[in-house]
C-alpha cells in the first residue's frame, strides 16, 4: 500500500476547460502587468494532451507538472518553471525556452525541433514533494538528472545553456546549436549531433559513445577527460593538434590528404587547360578532402573545381575564382576571400567561421553556356559565425539554415535570397539589403523594419 506521501505524488489537479482558459487568460494580463492579471501557477498539475500552441507562457510555473503529449507548438515559454516536470512525448517545437528552468524535467520522445533553448538550466534537481499550497521540499530520495532521452530536438538552438550531467542517449541534435553550452559529465551515448554547432562547449567528462557528429563543429570545446569512443566525428571541425587529443583517439576520423606545392601548382595548370578547352583538354581539380590550410592560393582559378570536404582553414584565396565549384563540407574557418568568386558554387554545410568575404561575389552565375542558364550559389546550412562579410553580394543564393551569427554584414546585398532558418543573432546588418528575401524561421533581425529598404524584418 502506497504511503501517504507517495499517495499525495500520485494525486495531479485536473482544471475543466474553462478554469484553464481563465488561467491563461489572467496569465496573460500578468504578463502585460494589467489589473487582474496572475501568474499561471500549474504545478502539480495535470496538463496531459492539452494544447497551449502559439500561446504566451512566459514565467508560467509548471513544477512537477505531468505533460503528457501536451502541446506547446511555437509557444513562449522564456523563464517558465518547468522543474522535474513530466514532458513525455510533449509537442515544443518552435517553442522558445530561453532561461527556462527545465532541471529534472524529463522529455523522453518529445520534440523540440527548431526550439530555443537559450540559457536554459537543465542540470539535475532534487527531487520534491508537494504540500497543500504546493510549495517545494527537498526530499531524501537524492537527486534526478534531466533526461532527454529519445528527444528530437533538430535545429533547436541550446547556445549557452547549463546540461551539466543531462541524459541524452540516442537524442536527435542533428544541426543544432550548443554553442558555449556547458554538458559536463552528460550523456550522449548514441546520440545524432550532425551538424551540430559545439563550438567554445564544455564537454568535459561526457560520453560521446557511439555518438554521431559528422560535420559538427568541435573549435573551442573543452574535451578533457570526455569519451568519443566509436563516435562518428568525420569531417567535424576541429581545433588544430584535437586529432591527437586523448579523448578523439577511438573515434571514426577523416583521413585527409596530403599534397605539395609542386603537385598542387600542376593541378592547378592542368585544371586551367580543362576549363579554357571546356573539357576538352587537361584535368579538372580534384581534390577532394585534401588538406590545403593555410595554402597561398590567391588569385587561383578553380572554377567548377572539385573541393568536397576539403581542408582551407587559414588559406588565402584572395581573387580566387571558384565559380560553379563544389565546395560543400568543406573548412574554410579563418580563410581570407576578399573579392573572391563563388557565383554559383555549392558550399552546403561549409565552414566559414571567421573567414574574411568581404566584397565576395556570393550570387547567382547568369546566362552560362549555350542555353544561357543561370545557376545559383548554395549555401544551405553554411556556418558564417563572426565572418567578415562586409559589401558581399549573395543575391538570389540559397542560405537556408545559414548561421550568420555575430557575423559583419554591412553592405551586404542578400536581396531576393532564400533565409529560411537562417540565424543573425548579433549580426550588423547596418545598409544591408533583404528585399524579396524569403525568412520564414528567421532569427535574430531586427524586430521592426529599417527605413529607405535597408534591413526587412517581419
Amino acid at each position: 500500500m502506497a504511503s501517504p506521501e507517495n499517495a499525495a505524488l500520485d494525486n495531479f489537479t485536473r482544471l475543466e476547460p474553462d478554469a484553464l482558459a481563465r488561467t491563461v487568460d489572467a496569465h496573460r494580463q500578468f504578463l502585460i502587468r494589467a489589473p487582474g492579471g496572475q501568474r499561471a501557477l500549474l504545478g502539480f498539475h495535470d496538463l496531459s494532451e492539452c494544447d497551449f500552441s502559439r500561446g504566451n507562457l512566459s514565467e508560467a510555473d509548471f513544477s512537477g507538472a505531468k505533460l503528457h503529449r501536451t502541446r506547446f507548438r511555437e509557444a513562449r515559454l522564456q523563464m517558465a518553471v518547468m522543474f522535474a516536470a513530466d514532458l513525455r512525448m510533449a509537442d515544443l517545437n518552435g517553442a522558445d525556452l530561453t532561461r527556462a528552468d527545465l532541471r529534472g524535467a524529463c522529455f523522453r520522445g518529445a520534440q523540440l525541433n527548431k526550439a530555443i533553448l537559450c540559457g536554459a538550466d537543465f542540470r539535475e534537481a532534487v527531487l520534491a514533494r508537494r504540500d497543500k499550497r504546493y510549495a517545494l521540499f527537498a526530499t531524501s530520495s537524492g537527486e534526478a538528472l534531466t533526461d532527454f532521452s529519445a528527444a528530437q530536438a533538430r535545429g533547436a538552438d541550446f547556445s549557452d545553456a547549463r546540461m551539466n550531467a543531462a541524459v541524452m542517449v540516442r537524442a536527435d541534435l542533428t544541426d543544432a546549436t550548443l554553442r558555449g553550452a556547458n554538458l559536463k559529465g552528460a550523456d550522449l551515448r548514441n546520440a545524432n549531433l550532425s551538424g551540430a554547432v559545439l563550438e567554445a562547449a564544455d564537454l568535459s567528462g561526457s560520453n560521446f559513445c557511439g555518438a554521431t557528429l559528422q560535420g559538427a563543429v568541435l573549435s573551442g570545446a573543452n574535451l578533457k577527460g570526455a569519451d568519443f569512443n566509436g563516435a562518428d566525428i568525420s569531417d567535424a571541425v576541429l581545433d588544430p593538434g584535437m586529432l591527437g587529443a586523448a579523448a578523439l583517439r577511438s573515434a571514426i576520423k577523416t583521413e585527409y590528404s596530403a599534397t605539395s606545392d609542386e603537385i598542387l601548382t600542376k593541378a592547378l595548370q592542368l585544371h586551367a587547360v580543362w576549363v579554357d578547352s571546356a573539357g576538352a583538354r587537361g584535368t579538372r581539380a580534384s581534390l577532394t578532402r585534401v588538406d590545403l590550410s593555410g595554402r597561398k592560393l590567391d588569385g587561383a582559378k578553380l572554377a567548377m573545381a572539385v573541393l568536397k570536404g576539403a581542408k582551407l582553414s587559414g588559406a588565402n584565396l584572395t581573387g580566387a575564382i571558384l565559380a560553379m565549384s563544389n565546395l560543400e563540407i568543406a573548412d574554410l574557418g579563418n580563410a581570407t576571400l576578399i573579392e573572391a568568386d563563388l557565383r554559383g558554387a555549392s558550399l552546403r554545410r561549409a565552414h566559414l567561421s571567421g573567414a574574411n568575404l568581404s566584397n565576395a561575389k556570393l550570387g547567382v552565375l547568369r546566362e552560362v553556356g549555350e542555353g544561357r542558364r543561370n545557376f545559383a550559389s548554395n549555401f544551405e546550412r553554411a556556418r558564417f559565425s563572426r565572418a567578415n562579410l562586409k559589401g558581399a553580394d549573395f543575391s538570389g543564393a540559397n542560405l537556408t539554415g545559414a548561421d550568420f551569427t555575430e557575423a559583419n554584414l554591412t553592405g551586404a546585398d542578400l536581396r531576393s535570397t532564400i533565409l529560411d532558418d537562417a540565424n543573425f543573432t548579433g549580426a550588423d546588418l547596418q545598409g544591408a539589403r533583404l528585399d524579396d528575401a524569403s525568412m520564414q524561421g528567421t532569427k535574430g533581425l531586427p524586430a521592426r523594419m529599417v527605413t529607405e529598404g535597408l534591413v526587412i524584418a517581419q
